[in-house]
């Protein structure tokens, strides 16, 4: 198993525990993190425009390290673009989360919901990469 592999089986395994973790969230903490969230931007002055691009160049930069990864240990390329593509979903819903939170100062139900299938999603994505990987 070269490198890449390596670093993507811990980026995968990685990605799959803290999206149980945000799977298993209730609503209750995420809406008192999305108050939190609210507050701190408050407090330090980060308009909505500037909170969406931090949290765009961070999501996008974390993102394009895991499909570079994806490519690296070999995978198919079918595999690559399904990554690829699942993670741009997630900027996606990412954003739009980000939006009702800085837009609407909490966190709506739908949306929360919204982020559950996301979460499960990505975690079954990190375990399925983490599966190919070492089978």
């Amino acid at each position: 198993m070269d490198i890449a592999s390596k670093i993507m089986l811990v980026a995968s395994i990685l990605m799959m525990g803290y999206n149980i973790s945000e799977f298993l969230a209730n609503y209750q903490s995420l809406s008192e993190k999305a108050t939190d969230l609210k507050e701190i931007a408050r407090e330090n002055g980060a308009g909505e425009s500037a909170m969406r691009r931090s949290n765009f160049l961070l999501s996008f930069f974390l993102s394009s390290v895991y499909v570079i990864l994806t490519w690296f240990s070999g995978l198919a390329l079918w595999i690559t673009v399904l990554v690829a593509v699942k993670l741009i979903f997630t900027l996606f819903i990412s954003d739009f989360a980000l939006l009702q939170i800085m837009r609407k100062g909490e966190f709506p139900r739908k949306t929360y919901l919204l982020t559950k299938v996301d979460a499960f999603l990505n975690a079954l994505l990190g375990l399925s990469i983490a599966l190919f990987l070492v089978l």
